[in-house]
């Protein structure tokens, strides 16, 4: 094999192509790289990403509805139960029939829930600012400010 078709050269001062200098495929890197960061700390602490989602909800609302906290959150009904029953089991949170509709289960975090929720919260921050650590303040707040539209827009045309 030849050994000058492995020579591409790279435009100038990029030192990647083209298409990997795309939004989309930096915002999937972005992404991968979050993903990854929270997969670490979700490990660390024995949760899956969909009780990360629902101890940060719970820490934020206080008690909800088990099908409106699933709504919250993105998860189907149908697959919250297990979850829900996982995290009960964990001792992560409580379930108890609504006083005033027996059909509805309310969801409220225990005291361990909580404190796992505080470290959530205080991990999930460190991870942020490390990865944000290249940009100024202002560079920080326009880049959450451009995201929250891309998704606030996307989320209005589905």
């Amino acid at each position: 094999m030849d050994s000058s078709t492995d020579d591409v050269q790279l435009p100038a001062g990029t030192g990647t192509l083209a298409f990997q200098r795309t939004i989309s495929w930096l915002l999937a890197g972005a992404g991968k790289l979050v993903l990854r960061r929270w997969a670490e700390i979700q490990s660390e602490l024995d949760l899956t990403s969909s009780q990360h989602k629902l101890l940060l909800a719970l820490d934020e609302t206080g008690p909800l509805g088990q099908q409106r906290l699933a709504e919250l959150v993105g998860i189907d009904r149908r697959n919250a139960v297990p979850i829900i029953e996982a995290s009960v089991e964990q001792g992560l949170l409580i379930r108890q029939v609504d006083p005033a509709d027996r059909r509805r289960r309310v969801l409220e975090l225990t005291s361990h829930g909580r404190r796992v929720a505080k470290t959530l919260r205080r991990l999930s921050t460190d991870m942020e600012k490390d990865l944000l650590t290249p940009l100024t303040p202002a560079e920080r707040t326009e880049l959450r400010s451009a995201l929250q539209v891309l998704l606030d827009e996307n989320d209005n045309q589905h």
